[in-house]
Protein backbone atom coordinates (compact mmCIF):
# COMPACT_ATOMS: atom_id res chain seq x y z
CA UNK A 1 0.00 0.00 0.00
CA UNK A 2 1.17 3.52 -0.82
CA UNK A 3 -0.17 6.49 1.15
CA UNK A 4 0.36 10.19 0.48
CA UNK A 5 0.11 12.42 3.54
CA UNK A 6 -0.95 15.88 2.35
CA UNK A 7 -0.54 18.88 4.67
CA UNK A 8 -0.31 22.63 4.06
CA UNK A 9 2.51 22.97 6.59
CA UNK A 10 5.50 20.81 7.41
CA UNK A 11 9.07 21.26 8.56
CA UNK A 12 10.61 23.82 9.06
CA UNK A 13 7.22 24.83 10.45
CA UNK A 14 7.03 22.77 13.64
CA UNK A 15 3.99 22.18 15.81
CA UNK A 16 2.08 19.27 17.25
CA UNK A 17 0.40 18.48 13.92
CA UNK A 18 3.68 18.38 12.00
CA UNK A 19 5.25 16.09 14.59
CA UNK A 20 2.21 13.81 14.49
CA UNK A 21 2.33 13.56 10.68
CA UNK A 22 6.00 12.67 10.78
CA UNK A 23 5.36 10.01 13.43
CA UNK A 24 2.58 8.49 11.33
CA UNK A 25 4.79 8.36 8.23
CA UNK A 26 7.63 6.69 10.15
CA UNK A 27 5.33 4.14 11.81
CA UNK A 28 3.63 3.28 8.52
CA UNK A 29 7.03 2.67 6.95
CA UNK A 30 7.88 0.29 9.80
CA UNK A 31 4.67 -1.62 8.98
CA UNK A 32 5.64 -1.94 5.32
CA UNK A 33 3.40 0.87 4.05
CA UNK A 34 5.02 3.50 1.85
CA UNK A 35 4.09 6.91 3.26
CA UNK A 36 5.30 10.10 1.57
CA UNK A 37 4.43 13.66 2.51
CA UNK A 38 3.27 16.41 0.15
CA UNK A 39 3.25 20.01 1.39
CA UNK A 40 3.63 23.61 0.31
CA UNK A 41 7.13 25.02 -0.05
CA UNK A 42 7.66 27.93 2.33
CA UNK A 43 10.89 29.90 2.45
CA UNK A 44 10.26 30.94 6.04
CA UNK A 45 8.44 29.77 9.13
CA UNK A 46 4.66 29.54 9.44
CA UNK A 47 4.80 32.77 11.44
CA UNK A 48 5.50 34.66 8.19
CA UNK A 49 3.70 32.35 5.74
CA UNK A 50 5.68 33.24 2.63
CA UNK A 51 5.10 30.60 -0.08
CA UNK A 52 7.81 29.97 -2.64
CA UNK A 53 6.90 29.48 -6.31
CA UNK A 54 9.34 26.62 -6.84
CA UNK A 55 9.01 22.97 -5.87
CA UNK A 56 11.55 20.49 -4.55
CA UNK A 57 11.86 17.03 -3.06
CA UNK A 58 13.85 16.34 0.07
CA UNK A 59 14.36 13.75 2.77
CA UNK A 60 13.38 14.90 6.26
CA UNK A 61 14.39 12.45 9.00
CA UNK A 62 13.97 9.50 6.68
CA UNK A 63 10.65 10.61 5.19
CA UNK A 64 10.27 11.56 1.50
CA UNK A 65 8.80 15.08 1.38
CA UNK A 66 7.43 16.59 -1.85
CA UNK A 67 7.29 20.39 -1.60
CA UNK A 68 4.84 22.03 -3.98
CA UNK A 69 5.13 25.67 -5.11
CA UNK A 70 2.31 27.90 -3.95
CA UNK A 71 0.84 31.31 -4.59
CA UNK A 72 -0.86 33.08 -1.70
CA UNK A 73 -4.50 33.55 -2.70
CA UNK A 74 -5.68 36.33 -0.36
CA UNK A 75 -3.06 37.68 2.06
CA UNK A 76 -5.52 39.14 4.57
CA UNK A 77 -7.06 35.73 5.15
CA UNK A 78 -3.90 34.40 6.74
CA UNK A 79 -4.59 35.98 10.11
CA UNK A 80 -6.44 33.32 12.09
CA UNK A 81 -8.51 35.86 14.00
CA UNK A 82 -9.89 37.23 10.71
CA UNK A 83 -9.88 34.17 8.49
CA UNK A 84 -13.34 33.32 7.21
CA UNK A 85 -12.57 31.18 4.20
CA UNK A 86 -10.42 28.07 4.55
CA UNK A 87 -8.74 28.09 1.14
CA UNK A 88 -5.66 30.30 1.15
CA UNK A 89 -3.26 29.06 -1.54
CA UNK A 90 -3.25 28.21 -5.22
CA UNK A 91 -0.99 25.16 -5.36
CA UNK A 92 1.36 24.60 -8.26
CA UNK A 93 0.64 21.65 -10.52
CA UNK A 94 0.60 18.66 -8.17
CA UNK A 95 -2.27 16.34 -9.02
CA UNK A 96 -0.05 14.10 -11.14
CA UNK A 97 1.60 12.97 -7.89
CA UNK A 98 -1.70 11.69 -6.53
CA UNK A 99 -2.12 8.96 -9.16
CA UNK A 100 0.86 7.08 -7.71
CA UNK A 101 -0.82 6.41 -4.35
CA UNK A 102 -3.59 4.14 -3.10
CA UNK A 103 -4.85 6.55 -0.42
CA UNK A 104 -4.69 10.35 -0.15
CA UNK A 105 -4.61 11.32 3.52
CA UNK A 106 -5.23 15.06 3.98
CA UNK A 107 -4.19 16.65 7.29
CA UNK A 108 -4.83 19.96 8.98
CA UNK A 109 -8.22 21.67 8.79
CA UNK A 110 -6.72 25.18 8.92
CA UNK A 111 -6.42 25.13 5.13
CA UNK A 112 -8.42 23.18 2.54
CA UNK A 113 -6.46 24.31 -0.53
CA UNK A 114 -5.08 20.84 -1.28
CA UNK A 115 -8.38 18.98 -0.78
CA UNK A 116 -10.28 21.50 -2.91
CA UNK A 117 -7.81 21.46 -5.81
CA UNK A 118 -7.71 17.64 -5.66
CA UNK A 119 -11.48 17.31 -6.09
CA UNK A 120 -11.29 15.99 -9.66
CA UNK A 121 -8.77 13.28 -8.80
CA UNK A 122 -10.62 10.00 -8.25
CA UNK A 123 -8.66 8.45 -5.40
CA UNK A 124 -9.76 7.27 -1.93
CA UNK A 125 -9.49 10.35 0.30
CA UNK A 126 -9.37 10.91 4.03
CA UNK A 127 -9.48 14.25 5.86
CA UNK A 128 -7.81 14.18 9.28
CA UNK A 129 -8.79 17.21 11.37
CA UNK A 130 -6.43 18.19 14.18
CA UNK A 131 -7.44 21.76 15.07
CA UNK A 132 -11.22 21.90 15.24
CA UNK A 133 -10.88 23.59 18.62
CA UNK A 134 -9.81 26.72 16.71
CA UNK A 135 -11.31 26.22 13.22
CA UNK A 136 -14.80 24.95 14.08
CA UNK A 137 -16.28 28.43 14.61
CA UNK A 138 -14.85 29.58 11.27
CA UNK A 139 -16.52 26.69 9.44
CA UNK A 140 -19.72 27.23 11.39
CA UNK A 141 -20.14 30.79 10.22
CA UNK A 142 -18.99 30.34 6.60
CA UNK A 143 -21.24 28.32 4.31
CA UNK A 144 -18.68 27.98 1.49
CA UNK A 145 -15.94 26.63 3.75
CA UNK A 146 -18.44 24.32 5.42
CA UNK A 147 -19.64 22.99 2.07
CA UNK A 148 -16.07 22.34 0.92
CA UNK A 149 -15.32 20.52 4.17
CA UNK A 150 -18.34 18.23 3.73
CA UNK A 151 -17.41 17.22 0.19
CA UNK A 152 -13.63 16.74 0.02
CA UNK A 153 -13.25 13.26 1.57
CA UNK A 154 -14.74 9.79 1.69
CA UNK A 155 -13.86 9.33 5.36
CA UNK A 156 -13.16 11.90 8.07
CA UNK A 157 -10.90 11.26 11.06
CA UNK A 158 -11.63 12.90 14.42
CA UNK A 159 -8.94 12.84 17.12
CA UNK A 160 -11.48 12.92 19.96
CA UNK A 161 -15.14 12.23 20.73
CA UNK A 162 -15.49 15.99 21.12
CA UNK A 163 -14.42 16.41 17.47
CA UNK A 164 -16.90 13.77 16.29
CA UNK A 165 -19.71 15.97 17.62
CA UNK A 166 -18.26 19.01 15.83
CA UNK A 167 -18.09 17.13 12.53
CA UNK A 168 -21.74 16.12 12.82
CA UNK A 169 -22.77 19.66 13.74
CA UNK A 170 -21.07 20.92 10.57
CA UNK A 171 -23.11 18.51 8.48
CA UNK A 172 -20.67 15.64 7.97
CA UNK A 173 -22.62 12.36 8.28
CA UNK A 174 -21.57 10.47 11.40
CA UNK A 175 -21.32 7.33 9.24
CA UNK A 176 -18.33 8.94 7.51
CA UNK A 177 -16.49 9.87 10.72
CA UNK A 178 -13.92 7.60 12.37
CA UNK A 179 -12.47 8.20 15.82
CA UNK A 180 -8.67 7.93 15.90
CA UNK A 181 -6.99 9.59 18.91
CA UNK A 182 -3.39 10.69 18.81
CA UNK A 183 -0.96 8.00 19.91
CA UNK A 184 2.42 7.84 21.60
CA UNK A 185 5.37 5.50 21.13
CA UNK A 186 5.48 3.76 24.51
CA UNK A 187 8.95 2.39 23.81
CA UNK A 188 10.39 5.90 23.50
CA UNK A 189 8.15 7.59 26.06
CA UNK A 190 8.61 5.44 29.13
CA UNK A 191 9.14 6.07 32.85
CA UNK A 192 12.48 6.42 34.58
CA UNK A 193 11.53 6.45 38.24
CA UNK A 194 15.09 7.08 39.39
CA UNK A 195 15.24 10.40 37.58
CA UNK A 196 12.17 12.04 39.19
CA UNK A 197 12.94 15.41 40.77
CA UNK A 198 10.83 16.61 43.68
CA UNK A 199 9.10 19.92 42.97
CA UNK A 200 9.85 19.99 39.24
CA UNK A 201 6.97 21.28 37.10
CA UNK A 202 7.03 20.93 33.32
CA UNK A 203 5.22 22.80 30.53
CA UNK A 204 5.63 21.74 26.89
CA UNK A 205 3.96 23.74 24.14
CA UNK A 206 4.25 26.72 21.84
CA UNK A 207 4.39 30.06 23.62
CA UNK A 208 1.01 31.43 22.64
CA UNK A 209 -2.02 32.73 24.61
CA UNK A 210 -4.22 29.67 24.03
CA UNK A 211 -1.76 27.42 25.88
CA UNK A 212 -2.35 29.29 29.15
CA UNK A 213 1.28 29.63 30.21
CA UNK A 214 0.50 33.09 31.59
CA UNK A 215 -1.86 31.53 34.16
CA UNK A 216 0.74 28.95 35.16
CA UNK A 217 3.33 31.65 35.82
CA UNK A 218 0.79 33.64 37.86
CA UNK A 219 -0.08 30.56 39.91
CA UNK A 220 3.51 30.30 41.14
CA UNK A 221 2.89 33.36 43.33
CA UNK A 222 0.49 31.30 45.44
CA UNK A 223 2.38 28.01 45.82
CA UNK A 224 3.59 27.40 49.38
CA UNK A 225 6.58 25.26 48.43
CA UNK A 226 9.47 26.31 46.18
CA UNK A 227 9.32 24.71 42.73
CA UNK A 228 11.28 24.74 39.53
CA UNK A 229 9.25 25.25 36.36
CA UNK A 230 10.85 24.12 33.08
CA UNK A 231 9.26 25.50 29.90
CA UNK A 232 9.88 23.80 26.54
CA UNK A 233 8.49 25.17 23.29
CA UNK A 234 9.14 27.58 20.47
CA UNK A 235 8.02 31.19 20.56
CA UNK A 236 4.68 32.01 18.97
CA UNK A 237 3.75 34.70 16.45
CA UNK A 238 2.60 37.27 19.01
CA UNK A 239 5.74 39.24 19.90
CA UNK A 240 3.95 41.24 22.56
CA UNK A 241 2.82 38.05 24.29
CA UNK A 242 6.32 36.58 24.05
CA UNK A 243 7.74 39.68 25.72
CA UNK A 244 5.09 39.52 28.44
CA UNK A 245 5.97 35.89 29.20
CA UNK A 246 9.72 36.55 29.30
CA UNK A 247 9.19 39.56 31.55
CA UNK A 248 7.03 37.52 33.91
CA UNK A 249 9.63 34.73 34.02
CA UNK A 250 12.27 37.27 35.03
CA UNK A 251 9.96 38.69 37.70
CA UNK A 252 9.21 35.25 39.17
CA UNK A 253 12.93 34.43 39.33
CA UNK A 254 13.73 37.76 40.95
CA UNK A 255 10.90 38.16 43.44
CA UNK A 256 9.67 34.69 44.43
CA UNK A 257 11.03 31.49 45.97
CA UNK A 258 10.58 29.69 42.64
CA UNK A 259 12.86 29.21 39.65
CA UNK A 260 11.68 29.26 36.04
CA UNK A 261 13.83 28.03 33.16
CA UNK A 262 12.87 28.57 29.52
CA UNK A 263 14.65 26.07 27.27
CA UNK A 264 13.01 26.91 23.96
CA UNK A 265 12.49 24.19 21.41
CA UNK A 266 14.20 20.88 22.30
CA UNK A 267 14.92 17.65 20.50
CA UNK A 268 12.52 14.84 21.30
CA UNK A 269 15.19 12.87 23.16
CA UNK A 270 15.77 15.81 25.50
CA UNK A 271 12.05 16.47 25.98
CA UNK A 272 11.53 12.84 27.00
CA UNK A 273 14.16 13.24 29.72
CA UNK A 274 12.25 16.20 31.13
CA UNK A 275 8.97 14.26 31.08
CA UNK A 276 10.75 11.57 33.10
CA UNK A 277 12.24 14.06 35.55
CA UNK A 278 9.10 16.10 36.18
CA UNK A 279 6.96 15.62 39.27
CA UNK A 280 3.96 17.23 37.56
CA UNK A 281 3.15 18.11 33.96
CA UNK A 282 0.97 21.21 33.57
CA UNK A 283 -1.09 22.21 30.53
CA UNK A 284 -3.50 25.06 31.49
CA UNK A 285 -4.81 25.64 27.95
CA UNK A 286 -7.77 27.82 27.10
CA UNK A 287 -8.46 25.72 23.99
CA UNK A 288 -7.22 22.31 22.82
CA UNK A 289 -7.99 19.48 20.44
CA UNK A 290 -6.40 16.28 21.78
CA UNK A 291 -2.89 17.32 22.81
CA UNK A 292 -0.12 14.81 22.27
CA UNK A 293 1.93 16.26 25.13
CA UNK A 294 -0.51 14.93 27.72
CA UNK A 295 -0.15 11.42 26.31
CA UNK A 296 3.63 11.74 26.31
CA UNK A 297 3.67 12.84 29.95
CA UNK A 298 1.35 10.03 31.05
CA UNK A 299 3.45 7.48 29.16
CA UNK A 300 6.40 8.61 31.31
CA UNK A 301 4.29 8.15 34.49
CA UNK A 302 4.06 11.88 35.12
CA UNK A 303 0.72 13.05 36.57
CA UNK A 304 -1.00 16.02 34.98
CA UNK A 305 -2.81 19.19 35.91
CA UNK A 306 -4.69 20.36 32.82
CA UNK A 307 -7.67 22.40 31.71
CA UNK A 308 -10.99 20.66 31.17
CA UNK A 309 -11.31 21.68 27.51
CA UNK A 310 -11.62 19.96 24.14
CA UNK A 311 -10.50 16.34 24.13
CA UNK A 312 -8.27 16.67 27.22
CA UNK A 313 -10.70 14.88 29.61
CA UNK A 314 -10.70 11.86 27.28
CA UNK A 315 -7.11 11.11 28.39
CA UNK A 316 -6.65 13.07 31.62
CA UNK A 317 -9.09 11.41 34.01
CA UNK A 318 -9.88 13.61 36.99
CA UNK A 319 -8.30 12.29 40.20
CA UNK A 320 -7.29 9.07 38.45
CA UNK A 321 -4.20 10.11 36.51
CA UNK A 322 -4.38 13.87 36.87
CA UNK A 323 -6.45 16.85 37.93
CA UNK A 324 -8.75 18.84 35.66
CA UNK A 325 -9.26 22.55 36.25
CA UNK A 326 -11.41 25.27 34.72
CA UNK A 327 -9.57 27.11 31.92
CA UNK A 328 -8.12 30.44 33.01
CA UNK A 329 -8.78 29.78 36.70
CA UNK A 330 -5.53 30.55 38.54
CA UNK A 331 -7.00 29.51 41.89
CA UNK A 332 -7.98 26.02 40.71
CA UNK A 333 -4.67 25.66 38.91
CA UNK A 334 -2.74 26.54 42.07
CA UNK A 335 -4.83 24.18 44.18
CA UNK A 336 -4.32 21.30 41.76
CA UNK A 337 -0.55 21.75 41.62
CA UNK A 338 -0.28 22.21 45.38
CA UNK A 339 -2.32 19.06 46.05
CA UNK A 340 0.02 16.94 43.97
CA UNK A 341 3.11 18.59 45.43
CA UNK A 342 1.87 17.70 48.92
CA UNK A 343 0.99 14.09 48.10
CA UNK A 344 3.85 11.99 46.76
CA UNK A 345 1.85 8.74 46.96
CA UNK A 346 -0.96 10.25 44.91
CA UNK A 347 1.54 11.44 42.30
CA UNK A 348 2.97 7.95 42.07
CA UNK A 349 -0.46 6.33 41.76
CA UNK A 350 -1.64 8.87 39.17
CA UNK A 351 1.53 8.30 37.15
CA UNK A 352 1.15 4.53 37.17
CA UNK A 353 -2.52 4.78 36.19
CA UNK A 354 -1.57 7.16 33.38
CA UNK A 355 0.93 4.71 31.93
CA UNK A 356 -1.63 1.90 32.09
CA UNK A 357 -4.17 4.01 30.18
CA UNK A 358 -1.66 4.86 27.46
CA UNK A 359 -0.64 1.22 27.06
CA UNK A 360 -4.28 0.16 26.79
CA UNK A 361 -5.80 2.87 24.63
CA UNK A 362 -3.28 5.33 23.20
CA UNK A 363 -0.12 3.47 22.21
CA UNK A 364 0.97 4.16 18.64
CA UNK A 365 1.03 0.43 17.87
CA UNK A 366 -2.66 0.03 18.69
CA UNK A 367 -3.69 3.17 16.85
CA UNK A 368 -1.62 2.37 13.74
CA UNK A 369 -3.57 -0.87 13.36
CA UNK A 370 -6.79 1.14 13.53
CA UNK A 371 -5.46 3.53 10.90
CA UNK A 372 -4.61 0.64 8.57
CA UNK A 373 -8.17 -0.62 8.95
CA UNK A 374 -9.44 2.83 7.96
CA UNK A 375 -7.17 2.78 4.89
CA UNK A 376 -8.45 -0.62 3.84
CA UNK A 377 -12.01 0.54 4.41
CA UNK A 378 -11.67 3.66 2.25
CA UNK A 379 -10.02 1.67 -0.54
CA UNK A 380 -12.94 -0.77 -0.56
CA UNK A 381 -15.62 1.94 -0.82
Amino acid sequence: MKVLMVTPYYFPTVGGTEVLIQNLAVKLDELGVTADILTFNFISSQANLIPFWRGKNENVDGVNVIKIPALLLLPWQMHSDKMNFMVNFIPGRFTYYLKNYDVIHFHNDVDLSFPLFSSLVKKPKILHCHLFNTTYSLYKRNFISRRILRNVADIYIAVSKYFVKLFVDLGVPETKVRLLPNGVDVNKFRPDKESKIEGLLLFVGRIEPSKGLLFLLKSLNYLAKPVQLVIIGSLGKDRSYNETIMSLIAKVNEKTIHKVVYLGKQRQTETIKWYQKASIFVLPSLSESFPLVNLEALACETPIVASNVGGIPEAVLNYKNGILISPGNVYELTQGIQYLLDNAKVRKRFGEEGRKLIMKSFSSEILMKRLLRIYNEVISL
